[in-house]
């Protein structure tokens, strides 16, 4: 069996750079703290480029794993994070490809919000590149290195993605309706 160990990932600028994949593991998504491989039809592995930043993570994944809208844990190593792969695409992916800004689908938002609130996240937001739309059309965040040290308590990167797609209008006349206090309290975020 292949062992995803081989693998290595070194930081880049802005995204970790793959210096080394000796395996069969297709790469499906990197960012600036490491790179993801699939290595199962249910499991992907997040290289680190530091062993701190999957520390970091997995503790974050460890303490969040009673939210349905985590990914669940399977493993966390020395610079490693194995976890539930989630087929599916990102909600941007799907909102840009013709996927409809649903009751149903404002109301999964609303959740995950809700849902980082209660597990007492600091971050408060998730790009919509970072939540996974899966087969059943429920959403999944994934990237949680920063959601107990980085602070934001509105979904400012939510309204922007929802902005670049043309969608924040129809978000925030849903939302007015679905959540008036948020509504009033996000409002101006769109400026």
């Amino acid at each position: 069996m292949e062992d995803f160990k081989s693998i290595c990932v070194t930081e880049g600028i802005k995204k970790v750079d793959v210096i080394k994949n000796p395996t069969s593991f297709p790469l499906i998504g990197k960012g600036a703290q490491g790179a993801v491989f699939k290595i199962s039809s249910d499991k992907c592995v997040k290289i680190c480029a530091k062993p701190e930043f999957a520390a970091k993570e997995g503790n974050v994944l460890k303490i969040a794993q009673e939210s349905p809208t985590i990914p669940r844990l399977y493993e966390v190593g020395h610079n490693y994070i194995i976890m539930e792969y989630l087929a599916g695409p990102t909600l941007f992916q799907y909102l840009e490809s013709g996927g409809i800004l649903s009751e149903k689908l404002m109301r999964q938002i609303l959740f995950v919000l809700e849902e980082m609130k209660r597990l007492k996240f600091t971050r408060l937001d998730a790009d919509l590149r970072h939540i996974i739309v899966t087969k059943e059309e429920e959403l999944k965040v994934i990237d949680h290195y920063s959601s107990f040290t980085r602070i934001r308590n509105k979904p400012e990167l939510i309204f922007k993605g929802l902005k670049k797609l043309g969608l924040l209008p129809m978000f925030l006349e849903e939302l007015r309706e679905m959540d008036p206090e948020s509504y009033i309290e996000w409002k101006n975020l769109k400026k």
